[in-house]
């Protein structure tokens, strides 16, 4: 490993070393996701190929979802059926209107029995309290008829929204913006749920993996720090750049007193001239863009400059007097 400490002479004469130059650098995808199938069943279309860059949200391909149709259209029946018994009130009213013409009955011949004793018959004031009795039955069974309805509608709703939830666990889904690494199962195959169907990649940001030496950096604090990625030459006008900065350092030291850490960088696509394209220069509906391509590609091989804070800055070069102070009164 060729590690460089780029150094700047202040205004005081002391040299003050604030970057550090790292060559063992490895490219890598900072998120890689392999999209599962939901549900069970055979591949019915699919809307993407490997290499093609595509969007979060975007649909990759479904399942067949023909049987699952059928269910939808049988369960979308008994719910209007269900829905049609308690938005029609026809049968309470018409319960509702014996009720009222019997009480209005009994209370006629009631009225005329008081007024006129033994004018109307025993046994047929027993049969209009009956026919009140009836009818008041019929007005509570109507009503729980009406409920019941009701809560067939929400069973046949509840049905309908498992039914869609399926449904819409037949297709998959890009989880991010990305490329398509791998396709693992073409139209017309069978898939199992939690399968991996599709590999997507994320390109847009990449990880950079580099081994520092413990003696240049100190791993308890450069996590934040600014980097750059550096690639090309300058001498034939492909050297390029890259900015982000360092995420996380592994705990473990490894020979040599060095450490791992890890850096995020913003990838960045361009045209076969150099030039980078907005970010409208995509063909509609493909996620496709016209002759752009990625800039920086996992694998390649880069530098990366790694800029120290003023803090271990200033920490460096005290520890460097004290250093040489202790040396010299020896």
């Amino acid at each position: 490993m060729e590690q460089k400490v780029v150094a700047d002479e202040g205004s005081s004469g002391k040299v003050e070393t604030n970057v550090v130059e790292v060559d063992d650098v490895v490219v890598d995808f900072r998120e890689q996701v392999d999209v599962p199938a939901l549900q069970s069943g055979a591949v019915d279309q699919l809307n993407v190929q490997m290499n093609q860059f595509v969007r979060r949200g975007e649909v990759l391909g479904s399942l067949d979802a023909q049987s699952l149709t059928i269910r939808r259209r049988a369960a979308l029946l008994r719910f209007e059926s269900a829905k049609l018994i308690t938005e029609d009130d026809l049968e309470l009213k018409f319960a509702q209107t014996s009720l009222e013409e019997a009480e209005a009955e009994l209370e006629a011949s009631q009225a005329t029995e008081q007024k006129y004793s033994g004018t109307v018959a025993v046994n047929q004031l027993r049969r209009m309290r009956l026919a009140v009795e009836r009818a008041k039955l019929e007005v509570t069974r109507t009503k729980k008829h009406i409920r019941q309805a009701e809560i067939d509608t929400q069973l046949a709703a509840a049905d309908l929204a498992l039914i869609d939830d399926e449904l819409s666990q037949l297709a998959c889904v890009s989880p991010l913006d990305g490329v398509v690494l791998t396709v693992h199962q073409q139209p017309g195959e069978w898939i199992a749920k939690g399968q991996p169907w599709v590999t997507i990649a994320s390109v847009g940001e990449l990880t950079l993996h580099a081994l520092v030496n413990a003696d240049e950096l100190s791993p308890a604090t450069c996590i934040g720090l600014p980097v750059t990625v550096h690639w090309g030459s300058e001498s034939d006008g492909t050297a390029k750049t890259l900015t982000g900065k360092v995420t996380s350092v592994d705990p473990k030291r490894l020979p040599g007193n060095r450490f791992r850490l890890h850096a995020e960088v913003v990838n960045r696509r361009q045209g076969h001239d150099g030039t980078v394209p907005p970010e409208s220069a995509i063909v509609p509906g493909s996620g496709h863009r016209v002759d752009h391509h990625w800039q920086l590609l996992p694998g390649a091989n880069v530098s990366m400059r790694i800029y120290r804070s003023r803090a271990e800055m200033a920490w460096r070069l005290d520890w460097d007097e004290s250093s040489s102070g202790r040396g010299m009164m020896r």
